[in-house]
């Protein structure tokens, strides 16, 4: 049977027929996200686009919760849930970086012989798991503690009288609100150009 019947492209088909040998290897093996590496950066955007709503978050938050925060300004304190988000900017910039690493391997032209390409897929798969995974769970949690703030400070009271801690409160590590809602917006913007860079040339 050929790759292409019926006017109707196969592209599993294509890749195990005549396609490089990272593209037979990435059909055969088992992978949690199949997506290819443009949509993995854009979603990876739009986990970081999530991060940057801390800013509009924290700029509506009630008097009542605003007054948690270290000198009463969420938007130049250091709360400690923004440790969290700084984590997860962190993750994301570490495995958008993994991931345009194998793009640009792939773009560079050469042989990639079996070896490299079995080492290629498998950066592809941990960038893949802790960016869509571990930094999207970290991001989802930052704002979700944004949001209780909008409750109020009886939201949060029902939060510490549960055993939790206060999270906006201070820390010593000048992790900012403005900071890394900023970074993050910036980063975004650079995946969502990277995504449509490499989505045209490694279909090219």
């Amino acid at each position: 049977m050929s790759a292409k019947e019926g006017g109707v492209d196969d592209p599993i088909a294509s890749a195990l027929v005549g396609g490089t040998v990272y593209e037979r290897l990435r059909v055969e093996r088992y992978q949690l996200f199949r997506q290819s590496i443009p949509v993995k950066l854009a979603a990876q955007g739009a986990i970081l686009a999530g991060l940057a709503l801390v800013i509009p978050l924290a700029m509506t938050l009630p008097s009542s919760t605003r007054a948690l925060f270290p000198g009463g300004d969420p938007l130049t304190a250091s709360p400690k849930i923004l440790l969290l988000g700084a984590y997860a900017g962190a993750i994301e910039l570490v495995a958008a970086a993994a991931l345009c690493y194998v793009g640009y391997r792939r773009l560079r032209g050469g042989e990639i012989g079996e070896a490299e390409a079995r080492h290629l897929l498998n950066v592809e798969d941990v960038a893949s798991m802790v960016s869509l995974v571990t930094g999207g769970a970290a991001v989802l949690a930052v704002d979700a503690f944004f949001l209780l703030g909008h409750g109020g400070a009886d939201a949060v009271a029902e939060l510490l009288a549960a055993g939790g801690s206060n999270p906006f409160a201070g820390t010593p590590v000048p992790v900012t609100v403005v900071g890394v809602g900023l970074a993050a917006a910036s980063l975004a913007v650079a995946l969502f150009v990277g995504s449509y860079y490499f989505s045209r040339q490694l279909s090219a």
